[in-house]
């Protein structure tokens, strides 16, 4: 039952009505009988920073953040952890101590699904990473420390890819664009990830 007491957490994105979040974390928190609430928030492109203040002020116990909005709460937030300053993204905001802590477990929950889902392990493998937007720098850098061989990262444009392979962030060993670039990367490489809501990977 919601009552005065329950606390409200929620997902923003343009768009975000489609997410299977809401249904995901109701379950789980009616699973463990937690007082809690999970709603989806349609936040206009350029409004992150506004969805932070609005936690602020609302007092709101969480939020999960996707497309747009994963730098602009970078910058908003009260601090980020390590791995979200190092990606410059956030994709969840919790509050610690009266603040808002900004994190990304992008690259994390997907070496996670790989392992417990899959049972595949990335050390040693050649991997692809199709995408070098935000998920996808994500997924790079977790695969490297993971232990993968080497991570190509293809994308549409080739700035964005190669500058996440040679930056001072980059922990990939090449940079690719382009379908020709796709066709000749994806054949050779173990586990292939791509970032724009699915995983796939090769045995």
């Amino acid at each position: 039952m919601i009552t005065g007491a329950t606390q409200v957490a929620g997902v923003i994105g343009w768009p975000v009505r489609h997410s299977l979040s809401p249904t995901i974390l109701n379950a789980a928190f009616a699973a463990v009988g937690a007082d809690w609430v999970y709603l989806a928030f349609e936040v206009p492109d350029g409004r992150g920073a506004a969805a932070v203040d609005a936690m602020r002020t609302l007092g709101l116990g969480g939020l999960s953040v996707t497309m747009p909005h994963k730098a602009a709460v970078h910058d908003a937030v009260d601090l980020c952890t390590p791995v979200a300053d190092d990606l410059g993204a956030v994709n969840c905001v919790f509050r610690r101590d009266g603040r808002l802590v900004g994190d990304n477990t992008d690259g994390a929950g997907f070496i996670d699904a790989l392992r417990l889902d899959e049972q595949v392990e990335v050390a040693g493998r050649r991997c692809v990473v199709l995408g070098a937007g935000g998920a996808g720098r994500a997924v790079a850098r977790a695969l490297a420390e993971a232990g993968a061989a080497d991570i190509a990262v293809v994308n549409r444009s080739p700035a964005p890819a190669a500058a996440y392979s040679a930056g001072p962030r980059g922990r990939t060993d090449q940079a690719a664009h382009e379908d020709q670039a796709c066709q000749s990367a994806v054949p050779t490489h173990r586990a292939v990830s791509t970032c724009t809501g699915r995983r796939d990977h090769r045995g």
